[in-house]
């Protein structure tokens, strides 16, 4: 996967969000501050004093927000498949509706997202019950609505001008999940970015593009 494919050149250190994967359910819905706290957490802990972030999905606006609030700390970002809002409003048309986000949490678990998040995968190589499994080793039913109502809130707009750190923006040409407008919406805003627009139709695995990985080589190289 992508980060097995990072780790070729790099140190990786990836850790799961709460509610998510090995980290404890959680009672209330962490904000954004608490989530960029648990990234200086994990960075100190590990000994790390600066680093490329790694945004994938949800995770971008957490990565954008710590770059904002500790610049000395971010040598680039990387960003994937990723939004600095994600919820439609007026002044945000391109955004997605507040019925697709509630409808992820009540697929969540029955298999039926991976014709949205990876369609590339055929049955034959997969079938829906072991995706199923996978959906919920990775987050319970709750844990999912926790995180559509922080995605519902999320707005890191406003800090994008000021966020200065080289930055790259990947996004799959066909992505579903979320689309490739919301990933330029990023690049334009930000200062020192990089759109990669990279072939493809699923969410997040970079590592069936060489192309992109290579090009993160050669970003980490020149920091």
């Amino acid at each position: 996967d992508t980060l097995e494919s990072l780790c070729g050149f790099a140190r990786v250190l990836c850790f799961d969000k709460r509610g998510q994967g090995l980290s404890d359910p959680s009672v209330s819905v962490p904000n954004l501050d608490e989530r960029v706290h648990d990234i200086e957490a994990v960075m100190d802990a590990a000994g790390m004093d600066r680093v490329i972030l790694y945004g994938l999905s949800e995770g971008g606006p957490m990565c954008l927000k710590f770059a904002y609030d500790h610049p000395e700390r971010v040598k680039g970002l990387v960003l994937l498949g990723t939004t600095a809002r994600w919820l439609q409003a007026d002044d945000f048309p391109m955004g997605i509706s507040g019925e697709t986000l509630d409808a992820m949490t009540e697929a969540w678990g029955t298999g039926v997202l991976r014709d949205v998040f990876f369609p590339s995968i055929t049955r034959k190589q997969m079938s829906d019950k072991t995706f199923q499994g996978f959906e919920q080793l990775i987050a319970t039913r709750e844990s999912v609505r926790q995180l559509v109502d922080y995605m519902k809130k999320t707005d890191v707009r406003p800090l994008l001008p000021q966020i200065k750190c080289p930055t790259l923006v990947f996004h799959f040409a066909g992505d579903l999940a979320v689309p490739i407008r919301l990933g330029r919406a990023i690049a334009e805003a930000l200062p020192n970015a990089e759109f990669l627009e990279v072939g493809g139709v699923d969410h997040a695995d970079l590592s069936q593009a060489p192309g992109a990985i290579e090009r993160i080589r050669r970003f980490a190289d020149s920091l």
